[in-house]
């Protein structure tokens, strides 16, 4: 895939969502993945990043605990592993241990969660259930990362000794305490250690008078570090058993990394599953910041439909402040190609045509994007962009030459495959050589189908729009009484720069604008006097949209209380059907129940009656089971296709089978539907589906 120029994604503040990104995970490769994420083109692989995005994103709505957050780094652990003779510690082998507990902790979760969760399934059907390894490792070590007393019988015993040696030490050490205090020989700490010796610290005065070795003394040479004669021995014991225990630790450590050796392949996909879970839940909790949703991947034709869409770091700075952002809809397709952005400068141009080009590439790098689940978007081969001033001192060239070597790149690359970003066409010559020249390359974009945002101020391209197929008008909308922007963006209509007017609000004199008009042509000022009227109206009919949304709003409320009393009416009717069901059951149960006691009091064949009461009490359990396998079967898929499939259509109104849960059905595709559960999109097989 091609991004031009290979810094483009920065300039569209790509980085500072990456890095975002990689502070949500808790592996130090998964971050590695954030950082190194970059789009993709290939359908297949885009859509199921997106799934998987998506499933993880409905599962911290839901609150289902996949957990990645106690993922250990285990490169050189495995690395360790692949190597002959190589022995791991005891705090490796508790990060294995953690490992093992987490990837059969995911694998028990989603045994039974193939419906709700079926692109992350997938994923972690490349691990199998291995429960041996934690049984090795806790037969050894602790979970503080300690060797067990029972690692061994060799170990038991060093240790045993250690204990008895320690016990004796201390016995001896407490009596010469109690005896040096009641003589006040003692410093203000009575012992420390020495080389692994235990001392007692005496004052220097008092030396000679406790038998023993002196092993050193204070900087200040007022205390004496003496190991007492008596413990000398006990002393050399220890260390002697210290240096065993070691040594025994090492040898069980070494047999255990040989017998784990052996499930290294296993370690490793379990590592590497566990690392894109943590990589995925990284880009499904900054799904969760930012708001945002899967769009519909479109496979024919070439489509960017955006509905209530954000610049996501926009939204979260104005999120910060506490202020509102203006979303944006827009639609390129293959009749409508590329969209010309006109209106005042700091009205919202720029912001834009970022926000489209950067939702374009947070969508082929799998990342789930801040706009309606109604959006819809095909993949691009190559975005190119020309964002700034690029102006090279090393290759000598001015802004316009870089501008135009730009131009020539995208004219040489541009296909029907593309999506290109040019802001503020034309500028950096003489405008109307700059214009020119804008209204040829733009054309010739044109001509070979490729997809285009641009923003300017050139009245030649505003006419174009107007005037070419496949180009067509956007503007900024400007509040003109106050003259300040609205950050609205207006299909259909070229936009003015109030150019006039924001020189008469600041103050400049009347008749410098007047003069300045002069020097224009007639048609320009007509035009621009005319867009400017345009506007005008535009914020009228904004301002009576409004008033009128007000009204819907009010009445699509009571609508939607009117639909949540009866769905509570209809959920307490099946409700109450289920609890006259339930009843029913156990009216019979209780019959049959009560047969059976007369039976045991009037049959002396007790043999006969415990038999009964026994396929009695197991008759719903095995009625249960039998219906769970039926629905297994391909029968039952076929018979429920054949009942559901007839009655469903894009739009109805549908419950998840053993569930609450209602969505709106977006899209079928054979057998299976995308269904739009709150904001979520899941792809579920329809005969998993009953109408509402």
């Amino acid at each position: 895939m091609i991004i031009y120029p290979p810094h483009l994604a920065e300039q569209l503040d790509f980085l500072y969502l990456k890095e975002l990104l990689a502070q949500f995970c808790s592996n130090t490769r998964a971050r590695d993945f954030c950082l190194d994420i970059t789009p993709n083109h290939d359908f297949e692989f885009v859509q199921s990043r997106l799934l998987e995005t998506n499933e993880y994103l409905l599962a911290l709505h839901k609150g289902d605990p996949i957990q990645t957050s106690r993922l250990p780094e285990l490169d050189k652990e495995l690395h360790l592993l692949e190597i002959d003779n190589s022995v791991l510690n005891a705090k490796q082998f508790v990060a294995i241990r953690q490992m093992v507990i987490l990837a059969n902790d995911m694998l028990r979760f989603f045994e039974d969660k193939e419906e709700i969760y079926p692109a992350l399934k997938v994923r972690i059907d490349q691990m199998s259930r291995e429960d041996q390894l934690q049984k090795m490792i806790d037969e050894i070590i602790d979970k503080e990362g300690v060797l067990l007393d029972t690692a061994s019988p060799l170990l038991a015993s060093i240790r045993s000794e250690m204990q008895s040696n320690r016990r004796q030490c201390d016995r001896i050490y407490r009596a010469h305490i109690q005896r040096l205090n009641k003589l006040g020989h003692l410093a203000d700490f009575e012992e420390s250690f020495i080389n692994g010796r235990r001392v007692l610290g005496l004052l220097a005065e008092y030396k000679r008078e406790t038998k023993g070795i002196i092993l050193g003394q204070s900087a200040s040479g007022k205390i004496t570090f003496i190991e007492p004669q008596n413990v000398i021995e006990l002393n050399n014991d220890r260390l002697v058993l210290e240096e065993d225990e070691k040594k025994e630790i090492y040898r069980i450590l070494k047999d255990l990394t040989d017998c784990i050796r052996p499930f290294h392949s296993i370690l490793v996909v379990y590592y590497e599953v566990l690392v894109e879970m943590d990589f995925i839940y990284a880009k499904a909790k900054l799904a969760k910041e930012l708001n945002a949703t899967m769009p519909r991947l479109v496979t024919s034709g070439s489509l960017i439909h955006l509905v209530n869409a954000f610049h996501p770091v926009l939204w979260l700075q104005n999120l910060e402040k506490k202020i509102p952002t203006e979303p944006i809809h827009c639609m390129l397709s293959e009749t409508e190609r590329i969209m010309v952005i006109s209106g005042p400068n700091a009205g919202g141009k720029s912001i834009t045509l970022k926000t489209i080009g950067l939702l374009q590439i947070m969508l082929q790098c799998g990342l789930l994007i801040p706009a309606s689940a109604r959006s819809e978007m095909s993949l691009k081969h190559s975005i190119l962009g020309d964002i700034g001033d690029n102006q090279s001192i090393e290759d000598g060239l001015s802004t316009y030459s870089s501008r135009l070597q730009k131009m020539k790149y995208f004219l040489e690359k541009a296909d029907g495959d593309t999506l290109f970003l040019i802001d503020e066409f034309g500028t950096g010559s003489d405008p109307d050589m700059g214009g020119a020249l804008a209204e040829v390359i733009l054309h010739k974009l044109n001509e070979v189908k490729a997809q285009g945002v641009v923003t300017t101020h050139f009245t030649n391209l505003k006419i174009l729009a107007t005037q070419q197929e496949g180009i067509f008008n956007a503007c900024m909308l400007f509040n003109s009484k106050t003259l300040k922007p609205l950050y609205q963006l207006q299909i259909g209509e070229p936009g003015s720069s109030f150019t006039f007017e924001v020189a008469e609000k600041i103050g400049l004199p009347g008749v410098f604008i007047e003069e300045a008009k002069l020097k224009l042509s007639r048609e320009k000022v007509q035009m621009d006097k005319l867009l400017n009227g345009l506007q005008k109206e535009k914020n009228v009919l904004a301002k009576l949209k409004k008033d009128l949304q007000k009204q819907l709003s009010k009445t699509t409320a009571e609508k939607r209380e009117y639909q949540q009393m009866a769905e509570k009416m209809e959920d307490e009717f099946i409700r109450n059907l289920k609890d006259r069901e339930e009843k029913k059951k156990l009216m019979e149960f209780g019959k049959r129940l009560l047969q059976l006691t007369d039976e045991w009091m009037n049959n002396k064949n007790k043999k006969e009656i415990i038999d009964k009461f026994v396929k009695l009490a197991g008759y719903e359990l095995h009625k249960k089971r039998a219906q769970e396998e039926y629905e297994k079967t391909e029968k039952y898929k076929v018979t429920k296709l054949a009942k559901i499939k007839p009655k469903v259509a894009e739009g109805s109104k549908v419950r998840l089978l053993k569930s609450r849960e209602i969505g709106i059905i977006k899209e079928i595709k054979e057998d299976r539907a995308n269904v739009l559960i709150g904001n979520i999109m899941m792809n579920i097989g329809l005969e998993k589906l009953e109408l509402v």
